[in-house]
């Protein structure tokens, strides 16, 4: 890689046209299997073995490069380069120079053609400017143990047939299935200016899932799912019939519930809720290259040093903490895709925005990159969030926040407020195009109304929540003393990165819910066969 990087910076160099400044090569070698099956048997196994590659190649200067608007906005006609980032399976020293040069060829490309779309720009359009286009940083040689996989597939697939044998003790359940995968991620990084990263991450998943129709023929959803960095963390066999149990009644309870009506008013939030919310109503925000983008709606653009959250409240960016309270975090790894060691970086301190999530694009007001630069397989790199951590100074007692709660349902005098348990994925809408909005959704897995005057509480299905950012975060009352570790998947720009959220339960003073919609189904006309 360092061979073909020298050769590349130093011979693709064309009369008349601006040379090379940065060059940055990254391999990913990906190693494992996923295995996923029902009622004892297996019904899909497969390998996760291969290699992609990536190039960021910069032409002009460090100061003023090609790039444009962070490189948030894709362009679906650049497709040569996509093609050319499959990597080799056998990684022979030749071959391996070969897939790099022909990318790093359609990269030097695409890098001149846009270097002078962007002076047409530059007399139209007003582009972001205060910052130079790439920040420099000190090389740095950073390695990581190399292990074997833990598992193997055929342990795995004995693993699912055993665990998914549980599911025929419900046969209301409709396609249920047990799912379980292990990944190793081998990461190289070398770049022009003499970085080196070798770092692997583990990654382990099981999913216990099913579905059932309610009455009004809309399905109803339910799982138990783990991503943890430990083979250990996972649930062993003699727990996976304890999982099928909670989610059957999961989805017992669902099936029985009414549909959500609208609802404006307090709510409380379990961990795991407010850490999608957090995610999505602030993190995003966050993201550098969002302050570079004409498109983006730059939320918090003219924030820094001022007071976003009440006082008391903290949150965190830390991809290099391993563990919370115990728990292995999502997020981790020893440096970025750009081969910057991982920060930890304070982004709001007592309730003031301190900075940015930031890669080594230049963002204005901040000093350079804290380690944050992250991407998935052809696609550009961006600060992206490892491991959101929100804390609270002043947390309150889990009894002292349902009281305060419950004081502001009766204030607000309304018969009931909402308790959000559980939340599996949200998305966020950060553009200021005109057909969009800022706004952003979070998707809950477990809702009650509880009434104001008896404390008893109901479960209510089908329900979204939706906002627009400031309103959600200005509405923030208190936080709990518990701490929740959600770790899962994040897609944006840059792609699907994993992530940790680490949050307590969150007092809102207003969230507005409404009822999701969901095609109607018909049950089966026959119920499902006999199991003998």
């Amino acid at each position: 890689m360092q061979l073909e990087l020298a050769r590349s910076m130093k011979g693709l160099r064309l009369s008349g046209h601006p040379s090379p400044c940065y060059l940055g090569y990254s391999l990913r070698v990906r190693q494992g299997y996923t295995v996923w099956g029902r009622y004892g048997s297996v019904f899909y196994s497969a390998p996760l073995d291969s290699s992609t590659l990536h190039a960021d190649l910069r032409v002009g200067s460090y100061r003023s490069d090609q790039t444009v608007d962070g490189r948030l906005e894709s362009r679906e006609d650049d497709v040569e380069w996509l093609d050319l980032s499959e990597g080799p399976e056998d990684f022979d020293p030749f071959t391996l120079r070969y897939c790099f040069w022909r990318l790093t060829a359609a990269r030097h490309r695409e890098a001149l053609r846009d270097y002078y779309d962007k002076k047409k720009i530059s007399l139209d359009e007003q582009l972001v400017v205060g910052a130079p286009s790439l920040r420099r940083v000190d090389p740095t040689r950073l390695s990581t143990p190399i292990r074997k996989l833990k598992g193997s597939r055929a342990a795995a697939e004995d693993f699912v047939r055993a665990a998914s044998q549980h599911f025929v003790r419900y046969p209301r359940l409709e396609d249920p299935y047990v799912q379980l995968k292990e990944l190793v991620q081998t990461r190289i990084v070398v770049n022009s200016e003499g970085a080196q990263g070798i770092a692997q991450e583990r990654y382990f998943e099981l999913v216990v899932s099913a579905s059932m129709l309610a009455e009004d023929g809309v399905r109803q959803y339910a799982a138990r799912t783990f991503f943890v960095r430990r083979l250990d963390e996972l649930p062993g066999l003699d727990a996976i019939a304890t999982l099928v149990d909670e989610v059957n009644e999961d989805l017992e309870d669902l099936v029985r519930a009414e549909p959500m009506e609208p609802y404006a008013g307090p709510a409380l939030f379990g961990g795991e809720a407010a850490g999608v919310l957090f995610h999505e109503a602030i993190g995003h925000r966050l993201e550098g290259e969002r302050l570079l983008s004409r498109s983006e709606g730059h939320t918090f653009a003219k924030k820094v040093g001022k007071r976003i959250l009440p006082a008391g409240i903290d949150i965190v960016d830390d991809p290099s903490l391993e563990r919370f309270d115990g728990r292995t975090l999502y997020g981790t790894f020893a440096f970025d895709d750009e081969g910057t060691p991982a920060q930890r970086v304070q982004l709001v301190e007592d309730g003031i925005l301190r900075r940015f999530l930031t890669s080594r694009n230049g963002i204005p007001g901040q000093k350079g990159s804290n380690g944050h630069a992250r991407h998935s397989k052809g696609r550009e790199l961006m600060a992206r969030m490892g491991n959101l951590i929100v804390t609270a100074r002043e947390a309150l007692s889990q009894s002292e926040l349902v009281e305060r709660w419950m004081a502001e349902v009766e204030r607000r005098e309304q018969p009931f407020g909402l308790l959000v348990t559980n939340a599996e994925s949200g998305e966020t809408t950060t553009s200021s195009d005109a057909y969009e909005f800022q706004a952003f959704q979070v998707d809950p897995t477990k809702v009650y109304l509880v009434d104001a005057a008896t404390g008893n509480r109901r479960r209510v299905r089908d329900v979204s929540f939706v906002g627009t950012p400031l309103t959600a975060i200005h509405g923030v009352m208190a936080l709990g003393d518990d701490m929740t570790v959600d770790n899962s998947y994040c897609g944006a720009e840059s792609g699907s990165v994993p992530v940790g959220t680490v949050a307590p339960s969150t007092l809102l003073r207003e969230i507005e819910a409404q009822r999701s919609t969901s095609a109607r189904q018909q049950p089966p006309i026959l119920n499902l066969p006999p199991r003998r």
